[in-house]
């Protein structure tokens, strides 16, 4: 008996290779990302999708969704969607992809959207990693990480910031990290709740929530102070240093380490070890994203001091949390961008895409998920919906029902029922991560192919070939839909600047960065800009903290699809916090942020800052979708009223 196909994990960003062993586990199988061929416990039950899964094609018919052939399903979806654009154009119409679909899926299903005339299309990993995505594309060129993660042996010191890869990213930080560390590198973890992450760190900067990028100001401005600069890197590759400089002349760092609640001998270690190091690498995950300040931006202008981009053993990485949050961005599931992140707005990008497709599309950005989901019912009539779920958005759960329930016309692509199937006209069913064939990228921009490792359940089918289906049916253009992975990661090349030089039958066990020619390290002699030059930033201002009520809620970022769930209803809280609310180990309490309250079990933990608490994001959600991030913290046996 031949040995089971290959493939790669479709729970997270690091992108692990392994196959199908005894029963439901998973084998590892040696790669890029696992050179030992480790796998996480997350890893181990890859092929384990569940049971409820979603295995013939259903159509609502007087108001039940009812089991229906697949060319009945289709030219029904079809028909609906068809239907809305016609009454109301193609801007009535938005196409919502997902970051565990394949890059060729995420591909496909914008290029149905432009074709029929509209860039309303997202997917929800253009949010989760949104500021740092933002600065690295404006400061440096590309929305992704610099470096690959073979190189972080070479760095003298790495910093995590807002992440915890210990537990999120188990098998990158156990392969490189930790590796590193055993081999003199200093680990430095900037968060403000100790994890795992911190127990190899050799100092834990612990910043009030949403003070991060004060942090990096003020290591800075002591970089700045002993001359700790790569005076010749800042004058051949980057612009507007004088003007950074003089902004952190002005901060106040007694007023800025008091704002950020930082011990001032803490930083001045830290300041130490970054001006000894000739390689200094930074890790970020998505606890640097929202606040006022732009953190990514400070610690990006932290790196371009000391000339830590550009080389191997330096630069940024983008911790991503889902298996293709890079390749769904690459491939243009987004409003504004086209396949290699050429803008909607730009007439050559245009020109070059109308070259492959044969139609030229629209120019103006479309809505991104957020506002599609706002405009359901209203300037949107209708959702071509694959592998996501609306109905969790982080939103008020009776305003997302009325959302749903106001569309002319939804279509469903997933593999189990969900509150977002119950609105469905149409819900088809798709094939699983292991179940089929194509490319993720993960975290370091790695393109990997993997053959589909067993066979999907009943009649569900591949999202790509559903997409396929409905592309030609909604334009009348059989032939401009193909339902080959290597056919549409071929055309993916031809349009996207970011995969030129890649193709598909090249593509080995290991896999390919992207661009082809950079050899893992991008910016290694110009930056991605107009001029070819980084830009600083400034100082972030000092703006006096909000008076906040209660507690600082701090969430645990998603590492998959899969990643929270039964995630242990967990709070930690640091002794100090709990002793003044008499609340011990193992006692309930209950969380409130005044209209929504939810049950915990505490933790008193000395890792976290004082004045912060923990939840597993999962658990958090009910609190999250309020936008609030203060709560309130009491036994569970104390009337609601009683003080905190």
């Amino acid at each position: 008996m031949s040995e089971r196909p290959a493939t790669v994990c479709p729970l997270c960003g690091v992108g692990c290779r392994l196959r199908a062993g005894d029963g439901s586990r998973a084998r590892g199988v040696p790669g890029p990302a696992n050179p030992e061929g480790r796998l996480c416990a997350k890893g181990v039950g890859a092929f384990d999708v569940g049971e409820e899964r979603l295995t013939e094609p259903l159509v609502r018919r007087d108001g039940e969704l009812e089991p229906a052939s697949w060319e009945r399903a289709l030219d029904r979806a079809a028909e609906v969607l068809g239907g809305v654009r016609e009454a109301g154009g193609p801007d009535a119409l938005a196409f919502l992809g997902a970051p565990h679909c394949t890059t060729e899926e995420n591909y496909l299903l914008q290029k149905v959207a432009r074709v029929l005339g509209t860039n309303n299309v997202d997917n929800r990993s253009r949010l989760c990693h949104e500021g740092t995505a933002r600065t690295l594309a404006e400061r440096l060129g590309w929305p992704a990480t610099t470096n690959g993660l073979a190189d972080v042996g070479e760095a003298d010191v790495i910093i995590v910031a807002g992440a915890n890869p210990a537990e999120r990213q188990p098998v990158a930080f156990n392969s490189f990290v930790r590796p590193a560390v055993a081999d003199g590198t200093t680990l430095v973890h900037v968060d403000p709740v100790g994890n795992e992450t911190t127990r190899l760190a050799a100092h834990h900067v612990a910043p009030r929530p949403g003070r991060d990028a004060t942090v990096f100001d003020l290591l800075s401005a002591r970089l700045l102070a002993r001359d700790a600069v790569d005076r010749a890197f800042v004058a051949d590759r980057t612009r507007g240093f004088e003007r950074f400089r003089e902004s952190i002349a002005t901060l106040d760092q007694r007023r800025a380490e008091a704002a950020a609640g930082v011990e001032a001998d803490v930083l001045a270690r830290v300041a130490d070890e970054l001006a000894a190091a000739d390689r200094v690498a930074a890790m970020v995950g998505t606890g640097v994203e929202g606040g006022a300040a732009d953190t990514p931006a400070a610690l990006l202008d932290l790196l371009m001091l000391s000339g830590d981009v550009g080389r191997p053993g330096t630069g940024l990485f983008v911790l991503r949390g889902l298996a293709n949050e890079q390749g769904a961005a690459d491939a243009g599931c987004v409003p504004d961008r086209l396949p290699g992140y050429q803008p909607v707005t730009d007439s050559a990008a245009r020109d070059r895409v109308a070259a492959e497709w044969g139609v030229t599309p629209p120019s103006t950005p479309g809505k991104n998920a957020r506002e599609s989901l706002a405009a359901f019912g209203d300037g949107v009539r209708g959702a071509l919906v694959v592998g996501e779920n609306p109905a969790v958005s982080k939103r008020e759960e009776g305003w997302l029902r009325e959302r749903l329930a106001a569309l002319d016309a939804l279509v469903v692509v997933d593999i189990m029922p969900t509150s977002t199937t119950d609105h469905a006209d149409v819900v088809l069913p798709a094939a699983a991560g292991v179940e089929k064939s194509g490319t993720l990228t993960n975290l370091e921009r790695r393109v990997q192919r993997f053959p589909a490792a067993v066979t999907p359940p009943g009649e569900a089918r591949p999202d790509l070939a559903i997409i396929s289906a409905l592309g030609a049916r909604l334009t009348g253009e059989p032939a401009a839909f193909d339902d080959d992975p290597a056919a549409v990661f071929d055309e993916l090349t031809r349009v996207a600047p970011t995969h030129a030089g890649l193709s598909y039958a090249a593509l080995d066990a290991d896999g390919q960065q992207w661009p082809a020619d950079a050899d893992g390290v991008l910016y290694r002699q110009s930056f991605g800009t107009a001029d070819g030059l980084a830009p600083f930033g400034t100082a972030r201002s000092l703006a006096e903290r909000d008076p906040e009520d209660g507690l600082h809620l701090v969430t645990g970022g998603r590492a998959s699809e899969f990643a929270d769930d039964g995630a242990a209803a967990v709070l930690r809280l640091a002794p100090g916090d709990a002793a003044r609310r008499d609340v011990e180990s193992g006692d309930e309490v209950v969380v409130s942020d005044g209209e929504t309250e939810l049950q915990a079990t505490a933790r008193v933990d000395e890792g976290t800052r004082s004045g912060t608490v923990y939840l597993p994001a999962a658990v958090a959600d009910p609190l999250l979708r309020s936008g609030s991030r203060a709560v309130q913290v009491r036994p569970a046996t104390r009337p609601s009223d009683t003080p905190r």
